[in-house]
């Protein structure tokens, strides 16, 4: 569970995290390391063990925080909507749409050096409850729940990166997700009316993220004293 009232050790690590992400945006991902990290935070380099034990826990950290924002990010638009057709369509629209309105927020996902497992894990874990509520309710039709989950993170991941690469144009996102409705067996109008339909998407958060911004206390992550 994710404090909501933040403490001094909490406030430094959202220190650090944006410190990091800040450095993500200057330099190559191969380049992050400790010192520079707990320069750009304003804290002396041995300090910063008492927050994360290495780069790779900084990392999960961020992580967190990513997924976090895109959860919350994500919520509006799926506020109201009880049609598992409707709702996947505006989950995966808003999704997409947040990587392509903040190529920041995109560089932090792709080039950051979160491992790609974590990524998948983020996206598949809402999507497979997603899809299996739209199998019960008879709105999806599949053979293996596991392999539709593969096809649909896997097509989603693949646009996010042609989008945020610019091999892909706004246009992508609402076809892609008709298509995907296709495959589960929504039939072509219904499909075309979800994948199309009139959307208030929220705009992609700033960048640095923080967790003072979403409202919450920054975790403690992995091995830390």
């Amino acid at each position: 569970m994710i404090d909501a009232k933040p403490n001094k050790r909490a406030r430094t690590r959202d220190q650090i995290l944006i410190a990091a992400q800040e450095l993500l945006m200057e330099h190559d991902a191969s380049a992050l390391g400790i010192r520079q990290i707990a320069e750009r935070a304003g804290l002396v380099h041995a300090s910063f063990y008492n927050y994360y034990p290495d780069v790779g826990a900084l990392l999960d950290g961020l992580a967190e925080l990513l997924f976090t924002t895109h959860a919350l990010t994500v919520a509006p638009a799926r506020n109201g909507i009880s049609d598992p057709a409707a709702l996947f369509a505006a989950t995966t629209r808003q999704t997409l749409r947040l990587i392509l309105d903040s190529p920041k927020f995109a560089r932090l996902l792709f080039d950051s050096g979160i491992p790609i497992d974590r990524l998948l894990t983020a996206l598949h874990e809402p999507l497979r409850a997603d899809l299996r509520a739209g199998a019960k309710a008879g709105a999806f039709t599949y053979d293996n729940i596991d392999i539709a989950v593969t096809i649909v993170a896997g097509s989603m991941m693949s646009l996010a990166v042609d989008l945020y690469r610019r091999r892909a144009k706004t246009a992508a996102i609402d076809e892609l997700t008709f298509q995907l409705l296709r495959l589960l067996g929504v039939p072509h109008s219904k499909a075309k009316a979800a994948a199309f339909a009139k959307v208030d998407f929220r705009p992609a958060p700033p960048v640095p993220l923080s967790w003072k911004a979403l409202g919450f206390a920054a975790p403690e992550t992995r091995n830390v004293a």
